[in-house]
């Protein structure tokens, strides 16, 4: 193979490709996996992050990023001592890869499972809590009882995003799900109070102050539990903060104090007894949600389908019935 050169001089001189180096005929070979790290380290902000996410060793990706950086002939991160930021160069090819990624998702959504049926696997996200106390015994009915359907249950407090394929189907408690994607509310988490057996406590809501608590960090101040604490308990009263309600069940289960948790979670601790009735105000629904180009798929229908009568039998305990 060979092209034509225009040389300083002005003279235009045939090449042959085995004649340039290495580094001239790579200079534009830009790929997806370059686009995708680049975008990793931007959304994680440091290549330790970008590195757990992509599965892949942290030399490994700190050598793949100086190699793009290098053929490309423009740094596209300024380096500080706790991050990496994106410089001018690294934001336009951060745009890039967004574009690119949600092209591919959108084309796997349209031809994705055209030619299956109702069998197959997808991919279920929910919060920490929700997984270790909740859909474990649902999800090992409906491994037995829907034949050709496997789970991969990813386990996340963060959003994930359904549109980009991170998940097929999601679980979420909020009182507010996203209008672009397609859901059912499937349930209603109902908040109480709880405490271990042995820590001497109130059994009714009269005196809630004077006691030991189990606080909430700046990750769920914001949130209803985190806001009734913040409005109900002194600060003195606080032993201890967690930032997921997940590590608040295993503080309050430890004996550290009294706690505020989802119905599921507490009624599902046998340590556990409940001081009170359910918090009315703090009921927030349980969302099934899908993305509308998913939806149509056999085995995401199924799913959705099987799942959510599931959960909607677990009823008594989701709002801590007797």
């Amino acid at each position: 193979m060979s092209w034509l050169s225009l040389e300083p001089t002005g003279t235009l001189v045939r090449r042959n490709k085995a004649t340039l180096p290495s580094d001239t005929l790579t200079a534009t070979s830009l790929n997806w996996d370059d686009l995708r790290i680049v975008l990793a380290i931007a959304e994680h902000g440091t290549l330790s992050g970008a590195a757990v996410h992509l599965r892949i060793s942290h030399p490994t990706l700190s050598r793949r990023l100086q190699l793009i950086e290098r053929r490309l002939g423009t740094r596209l991160f300024e380096r500080t001592p706790s991050s990496l930021r994106l410089t001018a160069a690294g934001e336009d090819m951060r745009q890039l890869a967004l574009r690119l990624r949600d092209d591919i998702a959108a084309l796997e959504r349209r031809i994705g499972g055209r030619d299956t049926g109702p069998g197959g696997s997808i991919r279920l996200t929910a919060p920490d809590a929700v997984s270790e106390y909740l859909l474990p015994g649902i999800l090992a009915e409906l491994c037995r009882e829907q034949e050709g359907l496997s789970i991969d249950l990813v386990v996340s407090n963060q959003v994930l995003s359904l549109a980009q394929r991170s998940a097929d189907i999601a679980l979420r408690i909020t009182g507010s799900p996203a209008e672009t994607l397609r859901g059912r509310r499937v349930g209603a988490v109902a908040m109480a109070i709880y405490a271990a057996r042995n820590l001497p406590v109130p059994e009714t809501l009269g005196t809630i102050t004077g006691i030991p608590w189990v606080g909430f960090d700046a990750a769920l101040a914001c949130s209803g539990p985190g806001t009734w604490v913040a409005h109900n308990i002194p600060e003195s009263d606080i032993r201890f903060r967690a930032n997921t309600l997940l590590g608040a069940a295993q503080a309050v289960r430890s004996g550290i104090g009294c706690g505020l948790l989802p119905c599921f979670v507490g009624g599902s601790i046998p340590e556990l007894i409940r001081i009170g009735a359910p918090l009315p105000a703090l009921s927030v629904p349980l969302w099934l949600l899908v993305h509308p180009d998913m939806a149509r798929l056999p085995r995401i229908r199924r799913a959705c389908d099987a799942l959510a009568a599931k959960l909607k039998q677990a009823a008594p305990l989701l709002t801590g019935a007797p």
